[in-house]
């Protein structure tokens, strides 16, 4: 996001308190010297690394002096999330002297986009951002919450309202849009990942285990849910008045900045369900079960264009969705010899995307390896 967008988005956009940020990172302004434009001119780098981080310095400021009130969907203040600066220079900047900042240290932004195949930075980062967590958990104690931490997950249970007691350091209450049947997973580090793949397959092997307890699941744990969706999971909304249904999750954008973003619709059935036909059809398609859940969410696109829907809809998510994307969870990954069958069967609906909870297993499984490399 550029910067001079910050502070004027997070104080009077109303969908910034329906984001899920974790920390803001600064990144270096990035200078390769001079370059020449398309008529053999010199161009000259439009900010130099000192200048850039006094102008990110003057942001961060503005950021820690904003409103107690400005927060985020979970309730946690702007003003308080880690602030992270990069430099490749192997120097912390003067600019940030008397500042809340943490920094990581020679580093680039190529490094920082490629992700997890130079992971150096990105572990740095979750490790400032595991740090938040532990000391958020105390402020949550304060404002009647239970608080767990357990194998490398902090987790939280709403038990009591004092009066005037909803707000903290780095929580305001009146915020708060979670719904909480139980504890919330509000953070994790590497060992919490693993934990939380090793309760999913407790739960995928449980016979009795089905389509509600998988939901909760995901409501406890959103964070499992949001990395495979790539966004932030919101149970049992939107609600639509003009045919009274609601998906089972609606995915919104981390950062919702305007009405041009997407939403994606998840349907959720058991891993019991079927995802093929029998092999007694000579034309085996999808299963009935499968079939069904296409037309929930395909339904469930169409409520967003209803105009009876837009009020709740922008409630649910704080903005009116330019476009959908469908998504279905069902059933177990079908054996090896009906594998192309099963690829044939999902590229016939490329409008939406059907996942598997072995899919979804094993894709947590990997981010976790991945994190430990």
């Amino acid at each position: 996001m550029p910067g001079n967008e910050v502070v004027q988005y997070l104080l009077f956009a109303p969908s910034s308190e329906f984001a899920s940020i974790d920390a803001i990172v600064f990144l270096e302004p990035s200078v390769e010297g001079f370059t020449k434009g398309p008529d053999g001119s010199l161009i000259f780098p439009q900010m130099m690394p000192e200048e850039g981080h006094w102008y990110n310095s003057i942001i961060s400021e503005k950021i820690r002096d904003l409103p107690e009130t400005c927060a985020m969907r979970d309730g946690r203040k702007w003003k308080r999330i880690p602030h992270i600066v990069l430099t490749k220079h192997g120097r912390r900047w003067e600019a940030y002297d008397g500042l809340d900042v943490e920094y990581v240290l020679d580093v680039t932004e190529r490094m920082l986009f490629q992700g997890f195949a130079t992971p150096f930075t990105w572990n740095k980062i979750e490790q400032i951002v595991n740090q938040f967590h532990r000391r958020a958990m105390a402020e949550y104690e304060r404002v009647g919450f239970l608080v767990t931490v357990d194998r490398g997950l902090y987790r939280v249970r709403r038990a009591f309202r004092k009066k005037n007691s909803n707000e903290s350091d780095f929580y305001f209450g009146g915020k708060d849009r979670r719904r909480f049947h139980g504890f919330v997973t509000i953070g994790r580090e590497s060992d919490g990942a693993d934990y939380q793949a090793w309760l999913f397959e407790q739960l995928l092997n449980d016979p009795e285990a089905g389509e509600r307890e998988f939901h909760r699941f995901f409501e406890e744990h959103s964070d499992f849910l949001s990395e495979a969706m790539m966004g932030v999971p919101i149970s049992h909304r939107p609600y639509f008045p003009s045919n009274k249904q609601t998906p089972d999750f609606a995915v919104s954008p981390i950062l919702p900045r305007d009405s041009g973003e997407w939403v994606k619709l998840l349907e959720l059935k058991g891993p019991e369900a079927s995802v093929l036909a029998s092999k007694r059809y000579l034309h085996r398609g999808l299963a009935p079960a499968l079939t069904q859940a296409l037309a929930q969410v395909n339904d469930y696109e169409e409520s967003l264009r209803d105009s009876l829907n837009l009020k709740d809809i922008e409630k649910a998510l704080g903005y009116i969705p330019a476009s959908a994307q469908r998504a279905v969870l069902i059933g177990r990954t079908p054996p090896r010899e009906d594998t192309s069958l099963w690829e044939k069967r999902k590229a016939e609906q490329p409008s939406v995307r059907i996942i598997t909870y072995d899919e979804l297993l094993q894709d947590q499984r990997d981010r976790a390896r991945r994190r430990r490399r």
